[in-house]
């Protein structure tokens, strides 16, 4: 071999010898093994009623599953924002005090809410077995909440297509059958026994029993 390759293969096995042991190199060298990051902890559970005061009594309707004060707060305002309003919307003002809402007292858009969550909304269900809402149904069609899904004041055409391509198909009676307009009319459009009020009508409704409490409110 020529004096010049011997020296670049003295050179080569040199330099070979000097990065192996320094950087790691050498094709044989087995790999690291790199830990799997540590999954992430599990967020604690977090009681929304610690710390919270009692609800003030029992409630029937739309409260009757809240545990606390708090539970019930939290309650009316996801209701609030599923509908789109504000708790004025249903509620009205003290007479003592304008700045504050009077809970406790009857309004006729606090009457339906009650009705829908322990009646309507235990007579029918999202076919696709998803849990039922208030936005199930009060959704217009950006996805915003709204309370009038038929217009304001009541559109007969929009009624009329809402209920032909939304209820009848999004929605079934509570034992899973179909919904047909005399599900909750009594009779079909046009007939003598069409009944176009269903609102506060719970006879009406298909089969059902009313909402209690552990039952779905809202």
């Amino acid at each position: 071999m020529p004096m010049r390759a011997r020296r670049l293969l003295g050179a080569g096995a040199l330099l070979a010898a000097i990065l192996v042991p320094a950087y790691g190199c050498s094709p044989s060298a087995a790999p690291v093994a790199v830990p799997a990051p540590a999954a992430p902890a599990a967020a604690p559970d977090v009681d929304i009623c610690a710390g919270s005061g009692p609800v003030p009594h029992a409630y029937a309707a739309i409260l009757r599953n809240a545990r606390c004060e708090q539970d019930m707060f939290i309650t009316m305002a996801s209701v609030a924002d599923q509908l789109g309003v504000e708790c004025k919307h249903c509620h009205v003002v003290k007479a003592d005090d304008p700045t504050r809402e009077d809970y406790p007292a009857m309004t006729p858009r606090k009457e339906i809410a009650s009705w829908m969550s322990v009646h309507l909304m235990q007579a029918i269900k999202p076919a696709d077995g998803s849990p039922m809402r208030c936005k199930s149904c009060h959704t217009d069609e950006q996805g915003k909440g709204v309370t009038k899904i038929l217009g304001s004041p009541r559109d007969p055409r929009r009624a009329n297509e809402w209920m032909s391509l939304v209820m009848v198909k999004k929605f079934v009676a509570a034992d899973g059958s179909k919904l047909r307009c005399r599900s909750c009319h009594v009779g079909t459009p046009g007939t003598p026994d069409f009944r176009p009020r269903v609102i506060l009508e719970s006879a009406q409704l298909p089969a059902h029993k009313a909402g209690t409490k552990g039952t779905a409110a809202f």
